[in-house]
């Protein structure tokens, strides 16, 4: 195929069908030029992702704050786009919160403000952060640590970051695309988590949980799981002194071993189901049961 005078880089339209003739393969010219521009692109797309986070991380400040934990059943908090981990500590007398602010601006980061409030039994964690139109474009996010009393119950609401909490009472914990991982839980656990893995160990209480597309690992668990909905993440399950219940399963698998109770699953789709010393009955749909 000839090219025009006026066109001296014009790749022909058809680009992955032209012949050079009818005995020929196809012609490698073209795919070698879109891919060409292809890797060109990605790598200037990252180029640009990496810049832009480098500079929203510029500046940043370490804001403290404290409340004594004598009568306080409960903490209240929530974090957004930032990481979060909460450490219970033995023989600790109050709640103590570490914010590392993060922002693309010195203003930006200087507004942020950290809060303890408490009402009655409930502490609650505010990050005050003031309207982003405040600012222009300049970003904001905050990667907390709370220290606390070792065993104390935890509100709990996590957005894109993840969460490490340990050493907590009951939890109830709502997150978003960030992962979450929960160890040495004196009480029960109530999870509900969008596209981010949860993982959850040494927990001495009944399990609740459900999911959109993230994943679930559990080990250890002094009670029963009940997962009311999990999509298309996978599912493992170990270690579980009472019974085992999944409302439904989509294209994830189920991995289930040492199970003091029942295995009940109600509805799945795709995904595979494996169990391996089960004490209880199993009740499990046949489509790509494996035992």
């Amino acid at each position: 195929m000839k090219k025009s005078p006026d066109d001296s880089y014009q790749i022909p339209k058809p680009i992955l069908l032209m012949r050079c003739s009818d005995s020929q393969a196809y012609s490698p010219i073209g795919i070698r030029s879109v891919n060409r521009i292809a890797l060109v692109a990605i790598a200037a797309s990252a180029a640009v992702a990496a810049q832009a986070h480098a500079q929203s991380d510029r500046y940043q400040v370490t804001r403290t704050a404290q409340a004594a934990a004598g009568g306080v059943a409960a903490v209240r908090l929530s974090n957004g786009s930032g990481n979060l981990v909460v450490n219970g500590r033995s023989g600790s007398s109050e709640v103590h919160v570490t914010a590392i602010v993060h922002g693309s601006s010195q203003r930006a980061v200087d507004a942020v403000r950290i809060s303890l409030d408490r009402n009655g039994d409930v502490v609650t964690v505010r990050e005050d952060t003031p309207d982003r139109s405040w600012f222009g474009i300049d970003n904001t996010w905050v990667d907390l640590t709370v220290e606390l009393p070792t065993n104390m119950a935890l509100d709990v609401s996590d957005g894109s970051g993840g969460a490490r909490i340990d050493n907590a009472g009951a939890i109830r914990l709502r997150s978003g695309s960030g992962g979450a991982h929960l160890s040495n839980i004196a009480g029960t656990v109530d999870v509900r988590s969008g596209s981010g893995a949860v993982e959850l160990s040494n927990v001495r209480g009944n399990v609740t949980a459900s999911s959109g597309s993230g994943g679930f690992t559990i080990d250890g668990v002094n009670g029963s799981v009940d997962i009311r909905n999990a999509g298309s993440g996978s599912l493992n399950v170990r270690g579980v002194t009472g019974s085992v219940h999944l409302g439904s399963i989509g294209s994830g698998s189920l991995v289930a071993d040492n199970i003091g109770g029942d295995l009940t699953v109600d509805r799945k789709g795709s995904g595979s189901v494996q169990y391996t010393n089960v004490k209880g009955q199993v009740s499990v749909p046949d489509r790509h049961r494996n035992w």
